[in-house]
């Protein structure tokens, strides 16, 4: 490598980790909304948990109006239906754990692990910005679709 690469190359890595570094800390989830329609979808009303440290990063989002059990009771105290339709609102959950890197305009997962199987071993490569203590997060989906979806640093 050309002694003049070196300080180039020293300098993108040190604005690589300066970004990553920037994004540390713990978000709750604030909003999903489309921008095309400025609608937000079922999903908006989830709570959400992203947690970024030392380039891994885990997320998890819920419905935070699934049932709960009683005091006391036990899921096999249901009929198996209810269990089922218990089970199904709890395994409703969009979660994904792996490593990530920032370049201050691009938020890359690397999905180490996922609550659904196919996604285990893919990356997503994300618009984001910070707003204050406002995490924004960019994405599209397959059918065009451009959603927001709004982090708050706790």
């Amino acid at each position: 490598m050309p002694r003049t690469m070196l300080p180039l190359l020293l300098s993108l890595l040190a604005f690589h980790a300066a970004a990553a570094a920037e994004l540390e800390g713990a978000f709750e989830r604030v909003s999903l909304t489309n921008q095309q329609s400025g609608e937000s979808s079922e999903a908006a009303n989830r709570r959400g948990l992203l947690l970024l440290a030392h380039g891994h990063y885990s997320m998890m989002t819920v419905n935070p109006d699934r049932r709960t059990l009683a005091a006391g009771q036990k899921l096999e105290d249901l009929p198996t239906d209810e269990q089922l339709a218990f089970l199904r609102e709890w395994l409703d959950i969009n979660a994904h754990s792996g490593r990530y890197e920032a370049d201050g305009t691009t938020l890359t997962w690397y999905r180490d692990l996922s609550e659904d199987p196919k996604e285990v071993g893919t990356v997503s490569r994300l618009a984001y910005e910070l707003r204050d203590d406002l995490l924004v997060i960019r994405f599209t989906l397959p059918n065009g679709d451009v959603y927001d979806w709004v982090w708050r640093r706790l």
